[in-house]
């Protein structure tokens, strides 16, 4: 038994749908905010953290209590001890991969479950969590785009630029 096309048109209106809530959910309270963004939040903190360890960025703390921030609330928060030029690009934009996990999930869904349609409906839900979660914030950028990173990383995003649009002769 395949997967029907209609299972996968109702996922798309799913992730319509989920994306409104998640835009009118913004200008709810903070609890009903604070509930609706919980698990992507984890998600997005969690991986600051785990690229974090694996840059030894030496994390400090993480935090998933929110609280005021200027004139809006924080959600969550990791902090970390040694952030360098090195690092802080690749820890600052670590939410970049939930992106690439739920290309991941969209490639080998059905060969994890069995092609239905409350499994369809489910893999879309997840790749929602996914993806709205995966933008890194103003905070996230501002860290990763530092002068000391931009002045590492300029060099290399250059030669990689150069490499694969130079014309090349056969």
């Amino acid at each position: 038994m395949g997967q029907h096309p209609l299972w996968h048109v109702c996922g798309a209106a799913l992730f319509i749908f989920l994306a409104v809530i998640h835009r009118r959910t913004r200008s709810s309270g903070v609890f009903v905010v604070v509930l609706w963004n919980l698990t992507g939040v984890v998600l997005h903190e969690l991986a600051h953290l785990l690229v974090g360890v694996v840059f030894r960025a030496r994390p400090a703390g993480m935090s998933l209590v929110p609280h005021r921030d200027g004139n809006g609330w924080c959600l969550g928060s990791v902090s970390f001890r040694r952030i360098t030029a090195v690092n802080a690009v690749p820890v600052a934009l670590a939410p970049l991969g939930l992106a690439a996990l739920a290309c991941w999930f969209a490639r080998h869904w059905f060969s994890w479950f069995k092609p239905s349609f409350p499994d369809t409906l489910a893999l879309y839900g997840s790749v929602f969590i996914l993806l709205y979660n995966a933008l890194p914030s103003c905070r996230d950028l501002r860290v990763a785009f530092n002068w000391r990173s931009i002045l590492l990383y300029s060099p290399l995003l250059a030669a990689l630029a150069w490499y694969f649009t130079w014309p090349r002769v056969h």
